[in-house]
């Protein structure tokens, strides 16, 4: 390597141990970290140097001498490490901090890239990185198709010092201009949306079994089971769940309401479900990631002839059939759920408000000027119009209409500030990932970041 090039250390794990190993530069040098020895053989497969794999190490690591507290979040916001005493899941902790620690402090690198914080190993990754200067370069998705972001932290896709920052050009506000002309007219729809709706498909459902079929005949060859869990992302519980939702979604067809059978005088409050288990949840709305409780305080905040309206996200299909949904019903008789396979825009359309924890639907309605009420932390909060509230008292006020959802006239400035700061280029699970352009569009975006 070069010394005098900035290194990246890329947190290759998943789909990025084929993608990252592609992104070469003359203006950085990078190395590669995995989970597990097949995303190792991926990077190496494609010209990468791995210079550490979780999977060959975990058993010899050393538990580090950390002082408590040390996470800025749970230890419940890893969904895949369940079921530990104790004392074994602070052992799990150490030993990831030893991991980290030791590459940082022998390769020294300039930068770390990873996706958001969402897992407790990247945000060991994020705290080791911190205490040594280290910048993490997290990439965030945007509604516009092939764009991206550098997220201002990993724990959430807030971005407001950038917006405050960037002066936008004429380009810029022409292009949010079109887009804003174009939402309201019904004409766009998230790129991301388009791609998880063939999460429907048999097929689905067939990937389903064989990856829990997998995780069964791993545990003959993979003795340990926190390597499994942490390298390989074992969840039993997942697979069984997402099998019996799909079930659901076919044998419990008629059961989902629909949208025109609401009288068209009746207040409607949109709820998108989001995916569990998922960052969004237990990093980005940490006090608000048991959806089904969230649901409940909502309803409570209600008035009697409004109603609340849940759609399933469009990577989830089944999951409103689940028994402690139908239940709420007998309870509540004005909450209505709808498919996956309904379209967020034309419910937004119906709607009067919408509430969400960080749902890119919120950011859709806020466009075409519906009052938007957000929990989570989103890179459309910093956008005046919306109601970005912290109590449920606030969303009963609002909701009530004992105070005043905010208004704004600053759609197109804060948009072309957006758009300002994004990188063409798409990082994520897509059908363009892998095209030389793509490639070489996401390389330029870092290079853009780190010059």
């Amino acid at each position: 390597m070069n010394s005098s090039k900035p290194i990246i250390l890329f947190f290759s794990r998943d789909y990025q141990s084929q993608f990252y190993p592609t992104l070469k530069s003359e203006v950085f040098d990078s190395i590669h970290v995995t989970l597990n020895k097949k995303e190792k053989k991926n990077v190496e497969s494609k010209g990468g140097k791995v210079v550490a794999c979780l999977e060959e190490e975990y058993e010899k690591l050393q538990e580090a001498d950390i002082s408590f507290p040390y996470l800025e979040y749970s230890i419940g916001s890893d969904r895949f490490l369940r079921a530990y005493t104790h004392q074994q899941r602070l052992s799990v902790l150490k030993k990831l901090v030893s991991f980290w620690g030791n590459i940082m402090d022998k390769y020294n690198p300039s930068y770390v890239m990873n996706e958001v914080v969402a897992l407790e190993i990247s945000e060991v990754l994020l705290i080791e990185a911190k205490k040594r200067g280290i910048e993490y370069l997290a990439t965030g998705a945007f509604a516009f198709d092939n764009s991206f972001f550098f997220h201002t932290t990993p724990y959430t896709s807030e971005v407001q010092d950038q917006l405050n920052s960037v002066v936008p050009t004429e380009e810029h506000k022409l292009i949010a201009r079109n887009y804003i002309n174009k939402i309201r007219s019904g004409a766009v729809e998230n790129p991301h949306i388009k791609v998880l709706r063939k999460s429907k498909d048999i097929s689905n459902l067939l990937n389903k079994i064989k990856s829990l079929t997998i995780q069964v005949l791993r545990t003959l060859y993979v003795k340990n089971k926190t390597i499994r869990q942490i390298c390989y992302y074992e969840s039993f519980s997942y697979f069984f769940d997402e099998i019996n939702y799909y079930i659901n979604y076919i044998l419990r067809s008629n059961a989902y309401d629909k949208l025109e059978d609401i009288n068209k005088d009746t207040e409607v409050v949109f709820y998108p479900l989001h995916f569990e288990p998922e960052a969004t949840l237990f990093y980005l709305s940490p006090f608000c990631d048991n959806q089904f409780a969230l649901i409940e305080n909502v309803l409570k905040c209600m008035k009697e002839d409004q109603v609340l309206v849940i759609k399933e996200h469009p990577a989830q299909a089944g999951f409103l059939m689940q028994k402690q949904f139908r239940k709420l019903k007998t309870r509540f008789p004005n909450v209505k759920y709808l498919k996956a396979d309904i379209s967020s825009s034309i419910v937004i359309i119906r709607a009067n408000y919408i509430f969400t924890l960080v749902s890119t639907a919120g950011f859709e309605a806020m466009c075409i000027d519906k009052p938007v009420i957000v929990f989570g932390k989103v890179y459309y909060n910093a956008y005046s119009g919306v109601n970005y509230c912290t109590t449920f008292e606030e969303v009963y006020n609002l909701l009530r209409g004992l105070t005043t959802f905010n208004k704004s006239d600053g759609l197109e400035d804060f948009l072309s500030r957006m758009i300002a700061i994004l990188n063409v280029g798409y990082p994520w699970p897509y059908p363009i990932l892998y095209t030389k352009e793509n490639i070489d569009n996401v390389r330029m975006g870092i290079e853009k970041r780190i010059v």
